[in-house]
């Protein structure tokens, strides 16, 4: 094999890796913490040790650490005096469990890109898999994430058992709000008639027996069309390659946080899902 003409600028690489950390730490609360404090405290019924904007510093350090871990590195952050008050566990679990995850307010017109990958609860990795094999207490979560084609921002990322019916979902929530989704792109798994009903432009390779007389009058055109054209004409002259952008998205956070949660029960997986957001 002959050298790779392909050079990496390493310099380049490692700075976008430090102001990728740098940008998604909430070092904000540190700096402006007696001010968000302030306003926290408001109208608030009771007063609060800590903002909330703090809650999602206590998210990402539970995606690595238990909660009794969290509480001492409070605790030293508090006698380092970082922070000017520690949490104890209650509070810590509390703020986990009920933080309320919001996503960016979406365009009035967008178009979409939805897909859906595997998380597992298995902590074992890779490894122990490959030497071991699947025990019958492997399971996979599946997170599907719906995103803005153009602007890179996610419009919502759930678990689900059923990614067309949260697809689905998501797009008529956006109609309701008066937001007009032009095309919705998606893989094979979202060839289903319930995704052409939404009235939006379906840009979803069919199945192999796709029919084109059955199901919505949409889809039956849409399986004509792509039989035509053939799979790469089609794929250009629809833009289809534009999907690399939820792809890429899943590949950073999995590099980034691995691919196994510790979660066990649905609500613990609220730090999960803010992570994409």
């Amino acid at each position: 094999m002959g050298k790779s003409k392909y050079k990496r600028d390493w310099h380049k690489y490692d700075e976008n890796v430090i102001t990728r950390y740098t940008l998604m730490f909430p070092f904000y609360v540190f700096e402006h913490w007696w001010d968000l404090l302030a306003e926290e405290n408001r109208h608030a019924k009771k007063t609060y040790k800590a903002p909330k904007e703090f809650n999602e510093f206590l998210a990402f350090l539970h995606l690595f650490l238990p909660y009794r871990a969290i509480e001492g590195v409070l605790r030293a952050l508090e006698r380092l005096k970082i922070i000017p008050t520690s949490l104890d566990y209650s509070t810590i679990w509390e703020r986990v469990r009920n933080m309320n995850i919001k996503f960016p307010e979406a365009n009035d017109q967008l178009e979409v890109i939805a897909d859906a990958t595997g998380i597992s609860t298995n902590k074992g990795g890779q490894y122990i898999i490959a030497k071991w094999g699947k025990t019958k207490d492997s399971k996979f979560l599946k997170i599907e994430i719906v995103m803005d084609k153009d602007q890179f921002n996610v419009i919502n990322a759930e678990v689900t058992s059923n990614e067309v019916q949260t697809a689905v979902k998501t797009v008529k929530d956006l109609q309701d709000k008066g937001k007009k989704v032009k095309k919705f792109y998606g893989d094979k798994a979202y060839d289903a008639n319930e995704v052409y009903k939404t009235g939006v432009e379906v840009v979803v390779p069919p199945r192999k027996n796709a029919s084109t007389r059955r199901g919505h009058p949409a889809r039956r055109k849409a399986v004509r069309e792509f039989k035509r054209l053939g799979y790469n004409r089609w794929r250009e002259e629809k833009g289809y390659g534009v999907r690399w952008r939820i792809e890429s998205l899943f590949s950073a956070v999995k590099r980034t946080f691995g691919e196994s949660v510790r979660a066990t029960r649905h609500y613990m997986l609220t730090p999960l899902t803010n992570l994409w957001g």
